[in-house]
């Protein structure tokens, strides 16, 4: 699995760049020698998947202040084929921003669909910054969670997986949580697999770090229309924490 994978929405560019130090990596439920978790940032936020997921230490970058995590088939990350597998051949990536009070999920999920449709959040979307590389496909607000199901047929760092992608955020008390669920580019998943592992990586991630999973369990998915760009309407503060 490349070490060059970036998540695409760049939190911080030198989680793009992989110029950061290694996190703490580790934790129990791992099989074959791969951690099921990764403890990352000053305040010891946890990163874990759903069951036969495990984390890529070599693909995994974290400085204290921000972090990048990338997990993927245990089976294959330990090299055992005694190792557990996942139920969905995804990759998991999750980027957690840094801690600040300028803006958050919650308080900005009205804005959301908006900015991801406009120009600047297509080109922030893209790994190469292009926006008419991205359609937004859909997304959808569960509780204090915005969901997005989007297509990027750029090229870039992201090998051996296709363009299609479903992308959960998230606040992690004053941090910005972005999970992402890619296909295999070889192995085709159905966008309700897709969206069921998103939602199972979630309340993982939630729970591990002390919050509540039904804030996203249960919630009814309410797909929103392609409503046309608007102005004025974002959080600033927000968006240079998720991009910059």
């Amino acid at each position: 699995m490349s070490t060059r994978i970036s998540d695409g929405l760049r939190i911080g560019a030198a989680l793009a760049l992989l110029s950061l130090l290694p996190g703490c990596i580790g934790g129990g439920g791992g099989t074959g020698g791969a951690p099921a978790e990764a403890v990352v940032t000053s305040d010891l936020v946890v990163i874990a998947g759903p069951p036969g997921f495990c984390v890529d230490e070599s693909a995994t970058r974290a400085d204290g202040d921000t972090a990048f995590v990338l997990l993927g088939n245990c089976a294959a990350i330990s090299n055992s084929r005694r190792a557990a597998q996942p139920a969905v051949p995804v990759v998991l990536t999750a980027a957690i921003s840094d801690a600040s009070d300028e803006g958050s999920i919650s308080e900005s999920l009205s804005d959301l669909d908006a900015y991801f449709r406009s120009e600047e959040g297509l080109a922030l979307l893209s790994r190469t910054q292009d926006a008419g590389t991205v359609t937004v496909l859909e997304t959808a607000t569960e509780g204090d969670v915005f969901l997005l199901h989007a297509s990027d047929t750029s090229g870039g760092a992201v090998e051996g997986v296709g363009d299609d992608y479903w992308r959960a955020y998230f606040d992690i008390d004053r941090r910005i949580a972005t999970l992402s669920v890619l296909a295999l580019e070889d192995r085709g998943v159905s966008r309700e697999d897709s969206l069921s592992a998103l939602r199972q990586f979630a309340r993982t991630v939630m729970a591990a770090n002390a919050a509540t999973p039904e804030a996203v369990a249960g919630m009814p998915a309410q797909t929103a229309e392609a409503p046309p760009p608007q102005g004025g309407l974002f959080n600033v503060g927000l968006f240079r924490r998720i991009f910059d």
